[in-house]
């Protein structure tokens, strides 16, 4: 399959480009008729430079071709100097799709190819909804004609594991208390704008009666909600969770849809994450962890489940859709011998705070309560601290007022790491540093487990081999290494 621009994407492009550019051709138009040289200048400039926007854009869409090739992706540019880029197929993580309000009037959307590395990440960002979907066959079925023939066919018949309701939403923006983002909205508005240099604020506010003021709270706090609801349903509506045999589905999204897909196989790991409110509430988010770069949305990442899924429901999911990641009860906890590290450990930021104390006195009580923070927050990450290996999984709890539990496989991990601090010796425990196959990678630090434990779990890590298989015939020697990198461990001994 080749892959061209349509002609369509150069108009495109420049309402695009207006688009972006929006309130500095305005603040340019508002100032059209200056005779300052200074404006001129800045106005002939912003001119040139979104001039060159413009051809470089023209240039890309006219002279790029993608070759969706059987060994990989084959991307030409150029006229002139003409350039060739390769992504091996085998390098390919995950697919993840986006369309704006504006490619939604043209019936488009953006594709991004992910792999281990940004560098070699593809996105194209004008493909109809046709060819999206013969890229992410190329991508996630590996070009199957017959397999894909037949998951057209049970297309239909991919289980919905979960998808919002406007309760949901409801319920999402008043636990995530998106309306209190109109505060400093309208207090950036009001430092941006002064109006006490157009009107007496003093004078308007003598002349409002009590009645009249609380009606104008009241306008103003169902603003704020109805701007958090729309906020929020513009980002969880149609939030929906689904799977197949063999890759799991999110899409999210009212005027900016978005889809993310990734073979199960392709998982690195799974992280439960649950702070002080969450757990309150009785919810859990899940996360999983891809090699791929996983690209930001507007609020929260595409691979990051619908954060106020009841905890209950958010385990069912991964029961059912990565039963190898599933919790499991710890088995290993932090070391008993470091409850006196809670206390000896000197509180270097809150003793900062307090010196400041000798020349601004106030500072003197912001550092006894950071000092009284710092205590809990180790007390809680010591209490939090726990881990579990079992076979060829492993699952580590860490945190403070976050927790976070990564559950992953051995196979995924790159890096083991002990360190050791003038302290830690002293009360013989370590630092233990599992390093994930992510982008960019993803580090687990588990603070004072027992040094009796290292050779546990450093045999443990060394099995690690046992997990992977190597195609001998594999004619990139790039991919045997991403395959099974060399197990290592380091041991780190500071003073």
């Amino acid at each position: 399959m080749t892959f061209r621009y349509s002609k369509l994407k150069i108009f495109y492009d420049l309402l695009d480009l207006i688009k972006s550019n929006l309130f500095i051709l305005f603040i340019l138009f508002l100032n059209s008729g200056s005779n300052s040289m200074f404006m001129n200048i800045v106005q002939w400039g912003a001119i040139a430079v979104f001039g060159f926007s413009f051809l470089f854009r023209i240039y890309e869409t006219l002279f790029t071709k993608v070759v969706f090739a059987e060994d990989g992706i084959h991307i030409h540019k150029g006229l002139f100097s003409k350039s060739e880029q390769f992504i091996p197929r085998e390098k390919f993580e995950n697919v993840q799709t986006k369309a704006n309000v504006l490619q939604r009037l043209f019936g488009v959307q953006s594709i991004t190819m992910e792999t281990g590395e940004a560098t070699s990440d593809v996105t194209l960002e004008f493909v109809n909804k046709v060819d999206c979907i013969k890229i992410e066959d190329y991508v996630l079925r590996n070009g199957n004609q017959e397999q894909h023939a037949e998951e057209a066919i049970n297309e239909s018949e991919r289980q919905i594991l979960f998808t919002t309701t406007i309760r949901d939403i409801l319920k999402a923006s008043l636990l995530s208390f998106s309306f209190l983002a109109i505060i400093p909205i309208g207090l950036n508005i009001w430092s941006d704008v002064h109006p006490e240099k157009y009107i007496n604020v003093d004078k308007v506010m003598s002349h409002l009666s009590g009645w009249l003021l609380i009606l104008l709270v009241l306008l103003a706090v169902l603003a704020a909600v109805g701007i958090g609801v729309f906020k929020t349903f513009n980002s969880y509506y149609q939030y929906t969770i689904s799977m197949d045999n063999e890759r799991i589905y999110v899409q999210k999204g009212w005027l900016s849809k978005q889809s993310f897909s990734i073979r199960k196989d392709k998982v690195q790991a799974v992280i439960y994450k649950q702070n002080g409110y969450q757990k309150l509430l009785g919810v859990t988010t899940i996360k999983l962890i891809s090699a791929g770069e996983i690209l930001p949305g507007e609020d929260q990442n595409i691979n990051e489940f619908f954060p106020y899924l009841p905890t209950e429901k958010a385990h069912e999911l991964i029961a059912i859709m990565l039963p190898e990641f599933q919790l499991r009860s710890m088995t290993h906890y932090a070391s008993p011998k470091a409850k006196k590290l809670i206390w000896l450990r000197p509180p270097i930021f809150a003793s900062l705070v307090a010196a400041i104390g000798f020349w601004k006195p106030i500072f003197f009580i912001f550092g006894a309560i950071v000092l009284v923070f710092t205590y809990i927050n180790r007390i809680r990450e010591y209490r939090n601290t726990a881990f579990k290996l079992e076979d060829a999984h492993v699952q580590l709890r860490s945190g403070a007022f976050t927790v976070e539990t990564l559950v992953t496989k051995r196979a995924k991990l790159l890096e083991l790491q002990f360190e050791r601090s003038l302290l830690q010796r002293i009360f013989d425990v370590m630092s233990v540093k599992l390093t994930n196959r992510a982008h960019p990678v993803h580090v687990t630090t588990l603070l004072d487990i027992d040094s009796s434990l290292q050779p546990l779990i450093t045999s443990w890590f060394e099995a690690r081999t046992k997990d992977v298989e190597i195609d001998p015939h594999s004619q990139y020697d790039s991919l045997k290494q991403d395959a099974c990198p060399i197990p290592s461990y380091v041991e780190v001994n500071s003073k």
